[in-house]
């Protein structure tokens, strides 16, 4: 049984279940180093969970403190000091190059023996200018890094890294907890006008850079016959400007903001209820949310521009991919075999959420490399 550390900058709430399930774990000793004050606003774990033990929900979590600068640039101190060094085997990292404390104490640990490994995006994007030269020099410290998919590990294997070096950790929510959800699952009537039309949906934050308009832009392009149910789940400072949007064009029947929904069942209801799941922007984890419940997605196609979870998608299968430069066309041109419950692509969304996005699979990996 090895020691391992995991450092990380604060404990999303959507990581408790991981880091719970790496607390309970059998095969290694997992110790989550983390702060508790985000650089912006989060929902985080309560700190609590540090008190209590992982067979009731707790988390083997010790908190230090956080030091941000400018809203980028993080100092750990308690990441350099000497007891902290003879602690553990292995030195898991969030392999952020802004996080300065993370260089000293990465190279430190690789010194002194200690296996170290980057949790990381790694390259989003080819990146080649000066950040991308640094980037580069940041990578060379571990023995390992992780990233979330293909892409990021294609980017750094054609810079050099070695295939072995890099590996796949995937992401996760709790699917073991939303299954329960799923097999629950209620059809909610009554939340539109005309309930026999097909459901489009959206859940995240209602924030520009997810280009929400482009949905209500579609729907209304879209002929009197060939209308479909909006159902957008979510708040944000877009929120006005898209209800303005939809009152302009005359399509209020069609379309119902749901503002924010913090219980699971509630969630997995609604997103179950839609014939497809449409997220113009960067997808991120809402692919991994809404095909756990069976939902296919549909996102754009600049994969620079996405976040790692896109790679579950696909095209025929999971959801597909429309054209960044011509959205409301190519929509149109993709939608209609996702609609009308096409139940064809639900067991192929949950299939790939059970096999691969999953905390379990990502214990499995970390046991593996650790």
């Amino acid at each position: 049984m090895k020691r391992v550390a995991i450092i990380y900058n604060y404990i999303h709430h959507y990581r408790i279940p991981l880091f719970n399930l790496l607390s309970k774990s059998k095969i290694n000793d997992y110790t989550i180093i983390s702060g508790n004050n985000a650089e912006i606003p989060i929902k985080m774990a309560d700190n609590e969970l540090s008190l209590k033990n992982p067979n009731n929900g707790g988390i083997n979590w010790i908190i230090i403190k956080n030091f941000w600068w400018r809203n980028r640039f993080l100092f750990q101190p308690h990441i350099l000091g000497k007891s902290y060094f003879t602690k553990y085997d292995t030195y898991v990292y969030l392999g952020n190059m802004y996080y300065l404390s993370t260089w000293i104490s990465a190279i430190i640990a690789r010194i002194i023996g200690k296996k170290v490994i980057f949790w990381t995006h790694g390259f989003i994007r080819e990146e080649n200018n000066f950040i991308g030269f640094i980037r580069s020099i940041f990578y060379k410290i571990p023995h390992k890094i992780l990233v979330y998919g293909s892409r990021a590990k294609n980017i750094l294997v054609s810079k050099g890294f070695s295939e072995e070096k890099v590996s796949l950790i995937y992401n996760s929510l709790d699917f073991e907890r939303q299954n329960i959800f799923f097999k629950k699952k209620e059809i909610i009537k009554d939340l539109f006008i005309d309930s026999k039309l097909s459901i489009v949906g959206f859940i995240g934050r209602l924030t520009s850079q997810k280009r929400i308009h482009l949905i209500i832009e579609l729907l209304y392009s879209m002929p009197k016959g060939k209308k479909f149910n909006l159902l957008i789940i979510g708040d944000g400072d877009q929120l006005s400007f898209l209800k303005n949007i939809v009152y302009n064009f005359n399509l209020c029947e069609y379309v119902l903001f749901k503002g924010a929904v913090y219980d699971e069942q509630e969630n997995c209801n609604f997103i179950s209820m839609m014939d497809v799941l449409i997220s113009p922007g960067e997808v991120g984890l809402t692919a991994i949310h809404s095909m756990t419940y069976g939902t296919p997605v549909i996102t754009h196609d600049r994969f620079d521009k996405q976040m790692p979870e896109y790679e579950v998608i696909i095209p025929g299968v999971t959801g597909d991919f429309f054209d960044y430069s011509n959205p409301v066309s190519s929509l149109q041109t993709l939608l209609p075999k996702f609609l009308y419950k096409n139940h064809k692509y639900s067991d192929e969304c949950r299939k790939i959420i059970k096999e691969k996005y999953n905390k379990e699979n990502q214990m499995l990996i970390f046991n593996s490399l650790v």
